[in-house]
């Protein structure tokens, strides 16, 4: 009798929180996000020039500071559930290229510095630019959802992290729970300890420290601060297996200034690739962690912008 009605309030409880999530007109899973609207899949007409520069990477910096801005305009994330984001209205880019690398000047505001994310209520400011793989046709007639591409149609994103940029700057290019809490005591901390197995435990990676064990690039020092992903639609964020993307940023007088870099060309079929002369097009994302943004919690731009190469001299 108890397991029948324990399987009776299992059952009714289920089919009233699906109830709450069909009526209330929330998607509970990331497959039932809305459409994009017509507005959606028409691209902006006026976009990013990006200038063609006799520079490199050591002069990246001054050749965008003097290379004209273009404004993304940016509003909560409205598509995916959980819907979120908003705080940050819009975000400035700037380009230059030298007939062999793009490099990409990002600056928004932020009145706050977020760039560790250890506790669990800390979150990251991290930007985000998402370009369509291959040429492409944008129109209602031929539908490419910018907000993180669609099934079939794959987009190649480039996420700047703040926290990834400071564990630059950390001893072994990683920084772990000692640097949140320098005071923190464990049961296999290190020497002396009386008891030779838990020295033995402690220095075995296989048993504490899975992720570093397999590889994962959530895990070891990264050596960048970007990460280079695909994405076929919500819920497919995918890292690449080779990463080609690299930035810099920094956080001054309430404002963040990022610079993002990679060679026009690259080799990976997983990778946008640039022509001097041609256009493509982007979209931009930027999360604000003092108000928890995360994952889809976001600040977006919910149209196309076309981003056109100067043809080199």
């Amino acid at each position: 009798m108890l397991r029948g009605l324990i399987r009776k309030s299992i059952f009714l409880g289920s089919a009233f929180v699906a109830m709450f999530f069909i009526y209330s007109g929330e998607g509970f899973s990331q497959s039932l996000e809305q459409e994009a609207t017509v507005e959606e899949n028409i691209p902006t007409e006026e976009g990013l020039t990006v200038k063609f520069a006799d520079t490199d990477l050591e002069g990246a910096a001054d050749a965008l500071a003097n290379a004209s801005s273009y404004t993304v305009n940016l509003q909560i994330q409205d598509r995916s559930f959980p819907n979120g984001g908003g705080s940050v209205p819009e975000v400035e880019i700037r380009g230059v290229h030298n007939g062999k690398d793009i490099f990409l000047g990002i600056r928004w505001s932020d009145a706050t510095k977020n760039d560790r994310a250890i506790k669990h209520e800390q979150f990251r400011d991290a930007v985000g630019l998402m370009f369509p793989l291959g040429i492409v046709k944008i129109s209602p007639e031929t539908p490419f959802s910018p907000r993180m591409g669609d099934r079939g149609k794959t987009v190649n994103i480039w996420h700047w992290k703040a926290d990834w940029e400071r564990d630059l700057q950390a001893d072994g290019g990683y920084e772990h729970m000692e640097d949140q809490y320098p005071d923190m005591f464990h049961d296999f901390d290190s020497d002396p300890h009386p008891c030779i197995f838990n020295k033995t435990v402690h220095d075995s990676v296989d048993l504490l420290a899975g992720g570093i064990s397999a590889g994962s690039l959530l895990s070891l020092p990264r050596g960048r601060s970007v990460e280079d992903l695909n994405a076929v639609g919500f819920g497919t964020l995918t890292a690449q297996t080779h990463q080609d993307v690299n930035g810099a940023g920094a956080w001054s007088d309430g404002q963040w200034d990022v610079i993002v870099y990679r060679p026009l060309k690259t080799e990976d079929e997983n990778d946008v690739q640039f022509t001097p002369g041609k256009s493509t097009f982007f979209n931009m994302a930027v999360w604000n962690g003092e108000d928890g943004d995360r994952n889809g919690l976001k600040s977006v731009s919910i149209r196309w912008r076309p981003i056109t190469l100067e043809s080199s001299r």
